[in-house]
């Protein structure tokens, strides 16, 4: 057998510069965990504002019964944004939908 007599020689395959460890995967690593994308720009201000409120509110509101109330209200008002943003990404892909089944439809009956 031809191994090399070195540890470091016979483990030598790429172990520098970025994507090292994951020299044979075929597609870029994504770089993050848990991202708020899925619904775009909108709901990364929303995730970002619902986050950020407990802070601000603390800061701004001195009557605790009120601090709660206003950490409720925001709490429920960022669940509804999410959900209406979420509604809204559902509607046009349902649209987009309808309009390449309606495009598709047309096509084979041309082509009969």
């Amino acid at each position: 057998m031809n191994r090399p007599a070195r540890f470091a020689e016979r483990f030598a395959t790429n172990t520098t510069g970025p994507g090292a460890a994951y020299a044979t995967v075929p597609y870029n690593r994504q770089e993050f965990h848990n991202p708020r994308t899925s619904l775009g720009a909108a709901g990364h201000w929303i995730h970002l504002a619902a986050v950020a409120a407990p802070l601000v509110i603390g800061e701004v509101i001195k009557d605790p019964d009120a601090r709660w109330r206003a950490l409720r209200l925001v709490s429920v008002g960022a669940a509804l944004a999410s959900e209406a943003v979420w509604t809204h990404r559902l509607s046009k892909e349902r649209q987009k939908d309808e309009q390449s089944h309606a495009a598709l439809e047309a096509c084979n009956d041309r082509c009969r």
